[in-house]
């Protein structure tokens, strides 16, 4: 797994994919199937992202297109004071 993260980190940069939060270290970092396993089964280093806990949480088996790269969300797709938001995230971080 430190092999797949290191490559990660060299590819998008040491933060979470999805709310963009950075990693002191690669340890704090989960590893998350953009499209998930449930749909696309393997470990192919296209289909791999970074994530924070709280965001590989909340999106689960949530397909790509449905959050892909939102602006103004913290861990776990949490809304950020004074963001816009869709509500497709919003449902998803529990909040709509």
């Amino acid at each position: 797994m430190r092999k797949i993260k290191a490559r990660l980190i060299e590819r998008d940069g040491p933060a979470c994919f999805y709310c963009r939060t950075r990693f002191p270290s690669a340890a704090g970092a989960t590893v998350d199937h953009l499209v998930p396993q449930s749909f696309v089964p393997g470990w192919r280093l296209a289909n791999l992202v970074l994530a924070c806990g709280p965001c590989n949480a909340a999106k689960a088996d949530t397909l790509p297109q449905a959050l892909l790269r939102p602006t103004g969300y913290g861990p776990g797709l949490v809304p950020l004071p004074g963001a816009v938001h869709s509500g497709a995230h919003l449902a998803l971080a529990g909040a709509a």
